[in-house]
């Protein structure tokens, strides 16, 4: 179950000011009314990180970027650290991972004669390698270097996974049409 996480900051002029994200859904400022947070998305939101502008009144705005956790920032610091904040970026080269899944999909299509079920399989693991590795290569807190052998090493094992399982599937259909009668 979602935890409810409360921020409180001064802003510019010394005013306190609370903030809480309930259930990563609603926002109160203040202990005020709710207010849904789709309503507030910013145009900087995307794949990786939902970006929403919180008003603050008097014009100011509190960003708050939910990834995978919750950060709330207020003139570009984020209010717990104290840090600049710099948002997620899909950086250039996780599109050569998102690629190489693409070709990886087409070449087994073009190859072999899959089954319709073959073909979902390997559509959904295309989708999620190529998902995870945008989300992997967007991470700020690690190195390029390690991003770059996480993004391989999940590729290798995904396509190791993913080809064991059409053999296995090709190996079931054989069997069953030798036993058949």
């Amino acid at each position: 179950m979602a935890k409810n996480k409360e921020w409180i900051f001064a802003k510019a002029d010394g005013t306190r000011v609370k903030i809480e994200l309930i259930k990563k859904r609603r926002v109160t400022v203040n202990d005020g009314m709710e207010m849904w947070i789709d309503c507030m998305k910013a145009k900087e939101s995307s794949f990786v990180e939902k970006v929403y502008d919180i008003q603050l009144g008097n014009g100011e705005v509190a960003k708050l970027y939910i990834s995978n956790k919750s950060i709330l920032t207020y003139c570009g610091k984020n209010v717990e650290t104290g840090e600049d904040y710099s948002p997620r970026e899909i950086l250039d080269w996780a599109y050569i991972f998102v690629s190489l899944y693409v070709l990886t999909f087409l070449a087994s299509c073009i190859s072999s004669k899959l089954t319709i079920f073959e073909s979902i399989l390997g559509i959904a693991v295309s989708v999620m390698g190529s998902a995870i590795s945008v989300k992997i290569a967007s991470n700020n807190d690690k190195s390029t270097g390690f991003k770059a052998i996480l993004c391989v090493l999940l590729y290798i094992s995904l396509m190791a996974v993913s080809f064991a399982l059409v053999a296995a599937l090709f190996i079931m259909r054989i069997v069953s049409i030798k036993l058949a009668p």
